[in-house]
C-alpha cells in the first residue's frame, strides 16, 4: 500500500480539533479545555508547573509551564514509553530534584530529572499497592507516599524504594448515603494531595467515584498536626460536588489547591465535559477558621473572573505543525507505543510519512494513530494531504 504524506496536520489524523473560540472569562475559569484531568502543580517563585493524567498515549506525563495559572506551555515529556494506563500522577520537587510518581499496570512508579525541563529517568517500579500516589516528608523528616483509601508508606531517603508496608492513617469523609454516587457501598477515597500551612497538614482528597453518575465525584479536606493523623475532616465538606445532573458542570471533583507569591489562593479541579472530556478549571479560595473554601468573599463563585497574574501571554492549547522539524512537537501524542519504523519525519522534508504496519480489527489496537486532545467547547480542523 502507497504510503501517505501528511503536511500541514493541525490536529489528529482521526478528528482532534483546534478551537475556534477564545478563553472567556466567565467562571469557571477555564485552564486547559481539553481531557487533562488529575491536576498535580507546584510553584517555584512566580514558576507553576503541572502534569496530568495521560492514559494510554505516548509519550506520556506532558509536563507544562505558566506563570499565570491560566496560560500553559508545554515544555516536557516526562514517559517515553508505556507500561500500561498512566493516570492521577504526582510531580514534586524535593532537595533539588524533581519526581514524578504514578500508577499503571497495578503497579507504582516513580521518575525523576534534575531539570525539569528534562531529560527524565526511566520509571522505576516502586512496591507498592494502590492508586493515586501522593509524595510528602513527614514531620520526623522520612519521606512518604500516600496513596488512596488514607494509606500511607514509607520511602527511602532517595525516593526511589518503598521501606516498609503501608498502613491506614485516614478513613475519609462520610458524605449522605442517599447521595448518588458509583456506589456499592465504596468511598472511592482517593486522589491525595498534601499541603502544610499554619502548623497543619492539609489533605485534599477525592470521594464518591468517577465512573458513576454525574453527581458522584467530590473533593473533601482534612487536616492533621501530623501526616499519621489523626484526621480531622472539614465542616464544610465537601470542598466542591455536583449536586444535581441538571449542573453543566458534571462530576467535579480530583482537585488540588496552589497559591502564588504574593499568597493568594486557588483550586484547580476537573469537571467532566462529555465528549471534551474531563477540563481543569480555576477557583478562588478563602481560608475561614483555618480551612479552605472556594468561591469569593461571599462564598459564591463568581461569574468573572481575573486572569490571577497579568501580563501574560495568551497561549494557544492546540497547534499547527508543518513537520519540518526533526522531532514532533510536544503537543502530538501516539496511540500506545507507536511502531517507529512505521512512520518518520526524515524521508520528505516538511511531511509526515505513515505506513502501513499491520491490519487491525478497531482503532483501539492502531498504535500508529497520532492525536492531540480535543479542545471545546467548539472546534474545528484542517488536514493537508499530499
Amino acid at each position: 500500500m502507497n504510503s501517505t504524506r501528511i503536511s500541514k496536520l493541525i490536529l489528529s489524523l482521526l478528528f482532534l480539533c483546534l478551537a475556534t473560540t477564545g478563553r472567556a472569562q466567565t467562571f469557571p475559569r477555564l485552564l486547559l479545555g481539553g481531557d487533562y484531568p488529575d491536576p498535580s502543580i507546584i510553584r517555584e517563585g512566580k514558576d507553576f508547573y503541572m502534569t496530568n493524567s495521560s492514559f494510554n498515549y505516548a509519550p506520556g506525563l506532558l509536563v507544562w509551564h505558566s506563570t499565570d495559572l491560566v496560560n500553559w506551555t508545554p515544555i516536557a515529556r516526562a514517559l517515553h514509553a508505556l507500561d500500561g494506563s498512566v493516570y492521577a500522577p504526582d510531580l514534586v520537587k524535593y532537595k533539588g530534584r524533581y519526581y514524578i510518581y504514578y500508577p499503571a499496570a497495578g503497579a507504582n512508579y516513580v521518575v525523576y530529572a534534575d531539570n525539569i525541563r528534562g531529560p527524565w529517568s526511566q520509571p522505576v517500579k516502586l512496591d507498592l499497592t494502590g492508586i493515586d500516589p501522593c509524595f510528602f516528608q513527614a514531620e520526623d523528616g522520612i519521606r512518604d507516599l500516600y496513596v488512596d483509601k488514607g494509606a500511607i508508606a514509607p520511602l527511602s531517603g532517595d525516593g526511589l524504594k518503598v521501606t516498609g508496608p503501608k498502613k491506614t492513617v485516614y478513613e475519609g469523609w462520610q458524605f449522605p448515603k442517599e447521595w448518588k454516587t458509583e456506589g456499592n457501598g465504596d468511598m472511592f477515597l482517593e486522589g491525595p494531595k498534601l499541603l502544610h500551612k499554619d502548623g497543619y497538614y492539609y489533605m485534599v482528597s477525592a470521594e464518591g467515584g468517577t465512573a458513576g453518575p454525574a453527581t458522584s465525584h467530590m473533593v473533601v479536606v482534612a487536616r492533621s498536626k501530623s501526616v499519621f493523623g489523626p484526621w480531622e475532616n472539614s465542616p464544610y465538606n465537601p470542598l466542591v460536588h455536583t449536586y444535581s445532573a441538571s449542573d453543566p458542570w458534571w462530576s467535579k471533583g480530583h482537585g488540588t489547591l496552589i497559591d502564588d507569591a504574593e499568597g493568594n489562593w486557588y483550586g484547580v479541579i476537573f469537571q467532566d465535559r462529555g465528549g471534551v472530556g474531563r477540563v481543569l478549571t480555576l477557583s478562588p479560595c478563602r481560608w475561614i477558621d483555618g480551612w479552605p473554601m472556594l468561591g469569593d468573599e461571599n462564598g459564591r463563585v463568581p461569574e468573572v473572573m481575573e486572569v490571577p497574574v497579568k501580563g501574560g501571554p495568551v497561549i494557544p492549547l492546540v497547534v499547527s505543525d508543518e513537520f519540518d522539524g526533526d522531532k514532533l512537537k510536544m503537543e502530538w501524542q501516539w496511540n500506545h507505543n507507536p511502531v517507529d519504523e512505521a512512520w518518520t519525519l526524515k524521508e520528505h522534508k516538511g511531511f509526515l510519512r505513515l505506513k502501513t504496519n499491520k491490519i487491525v480489527q478497531n482503532l483501539y489496537e492502531a498504535r500508529n494513530t497520532l492525536t492531540q486532545r480535543m479542545e471545546g467547547p467548539e472546534c474545528s480542523g484542517r488536514i493537508g494531504l499530499d
